[in-house]
C-alpha cells in the first residue's frame, strides 16, 4: 500500500511539505506499527546510501543551481561512516515520541498514542512536526 509522510520542523522559514511516498506490506494495525515499518525503511535506506556513495562526487549544473536557488550547496557527502542499528533507531524513535519530541497526524488528525488503531487507506498522508523546546527566563 502507498503512503505519503511529510516533515516539518517548527520555526524553519521554508512552510512548503513536500510529500514523500512510502510503501508499507506488513498490516499496521497501531501507530507503533507504522512508525516501527518507517523507520526501519529510512535506517535500510540510510544503510544502502552508504555502500552506494562514489568515491569522488561532482555537481551538475543542473544540481548546482537547484541548490543555490535553496542556498545551500553541498555534496550529498555524510559525516558519520557507521552503519546505523535498527534496533537502535527504533528505540530513539518510541522515547522521542513518548517524550513529545514530535507530533504525528494522519489527515491532519493529531494521534497521540502508540497504541492509536489506524484506519489506513490507499494515499493516506501522515505529517511529523519535530517540535521544539524553548528555553529562557520567565520575568
Amino acid at each position: 500500500m502507498r503512503l505519503f509522510y511529510q516533515q516539518k520542523v517548527i520555526g524553519k522559514k521554508s512552510r512548503k511539505l513536500e510529500k514523500i511516498s512510502f510503501s508499507i506490506e506488513e498490516p499496521v494495525i497501531t501507530l507503533q506499527d507504522l512508525l516501527v515499518q518507517l523507520v526501519t525503511q529510512q535506517v535500510q535506506q540510510f544503510n544502502e546510501k552508504m555502500v552506494d556513495t562514489p568515491l569522488h562526487v561532482y555537481l551538475s549544473d543542473q544540481q548546482l543551481e537547484e541548490a543555490a536557488q535553496y542556498g545551500k550547496v553541498h555534496f550529498g557527502e555524510k559525516k558519520k561512516d557507521t552503519v546505523q542499528s535498527l534496533d537502535q533507531a527504533i528505540s530513539t524513535m518510541l522515547q522521542a515520541f513518548q517524550d513529545e519530541l514530535f507530533l504525528v497526524l494522519h489527515n491532519e488528525e493529531s494521534l497521540d498514542s502508540l497504541s492509536t488503531p489506524l484506519n489506513i487507506q490507499e494515499d493516506d498522508v501522515f505529517t511529523f512536526i519535530k517540535l521544539t523546546m524553548l528555553a529562557g527566563r520567565i520575568w
